[in-house]
């Protein structure tokens, strides 16, 4: 049976909400005004032309050197937090509709995704994986979550992983945003690799005496 583990949706659903302020914050804060005060105006006499040819003395508002200054800050940030906002919405709505995948289980192989590129893939035979534990691994960032992998030879660890620590001969997948808890998907890999339980451990006695 394959399972797919992927990183939860609370994230991306958190990319989405924070991306609808930002977008209508930058549309009022360009055109509408509703919440973002205008900039700086003051009142000009003006004559206004009417149909008939005849004119009439009027008043207009018209930026002030302040203003206009604000005017362009204001037009400034409000692309940013536009192209921003689109953005976060793109990146979150991607991975709601396609799930960044962290590990695969499949019969005859362990797949994880553990490269900065989402493509990258480290592929493993159940043979060379030695033993898996689920727990909590304490950095300086606090307590998370981890599945800790074991492999029969340390050359065996990805070099630089991102959501994952190297602690040889161990290998932590981060797992505190993933769509399954850790404890679940430990022995799901050890039903696994029992089957190839006594090759593993001779082949790690033998590497311990060499």
């Amino acid at each position: 049976m394959k399972v797919n583990v992927a990183r939860a949706a609370w994230r991306p659903i958190a990319y989405v909400l924070f991306a609808i302020p930002m977008v209508l914050l930058a549309i009022d804060m360009t055109f509408a005004h509703k919440w973002f005060p205008e900039a700086e105006t003051t009142e000009v006499s003006a004559t206004q032309t009417l149909e008939d040819g005849s004119t009439v003395d009027t008043t207009i508002l018209q930026l002030t050197e302040t203003g206009k200054a604000q005017r362009r800050r204001e037009v400034m940030w409000g692309v940013m937090l536009f192209a921003a906002g689109l953005a976060a919405a793109g990146w979150g709505l991607k991975d709601l509709l396609v799930p960044r995948r962290v590990l695969t289980l499949e019969p005859s192989h362990l797949t994880l995704r553990v490269g900065r590129r989402v493509s990258q893939e480290h592929r493993y035979s159940w043979s060379e994986v030695a033993e898996v534990r689920s727990g909590i691994l304490e950095d300086e960032t606090g307590r998370v979550p981890v599945l800790s992998l074991r492999f029969i030879d340390d050359s065996l660890l990805p070099p630089e992983p991102w959501g994952a620590v190297v602690g040889p001969p161990w290998l932590h997948l981060y797992a505190n945003e993933w769509d399954h808890q850790a404890h679940e998907i430990a022995p799901m890999i050890e039903a696994h690799l029992a089957p190839f339980r006594g090759t593993a451990v001779s082949v790690a006695e033998a590497q311990d005496e060499s």
